[in-house]
């Protein structure tokens, strides 16, 4: 799905991860470079996928949204480059 500036979003998901702790601002900059770079998957967790409990409203709301609140951020890639991405990220 899109939001209202046309940034992808791939929907929710499950996975195993390492957990960090991050500001809403640092997870917004985080979603930013991840989602800029060409071999690096992100799924977020805007604040509208805990609020909402079916999914086409969830879709019309992130469709509307111009900025979501990150709630959460999965990003997979290089290892390097996410380091560097999460690097002072404390672990949860």
């Amino acid at each position: 799905m899109k939001d209202s500036t046309g940034a992808v979003h791939p929907g929710l998901h499950w996975s195993g991860c390492t957990v960090l702790t991050a500001s809403a601002a640092d997870l917004a900059v985080l979603r930013g470079r991840a989602g800029a770079a060409e071999d690096v998957f992100v799924a977020d967790m805007p604040g509208a996928g805990q609020r909402l409990r079916v999914y086409d409203e969830y879709v019309d709301e992130i469709g509307r949204t111009e900025e979501p609140d990150y709630l959460a951020v999965s990003v997979v890639g290089p290892r390097n480059r996410v380091a560097k991405w999460v690097k002072g990220f404390p672990l949860a």
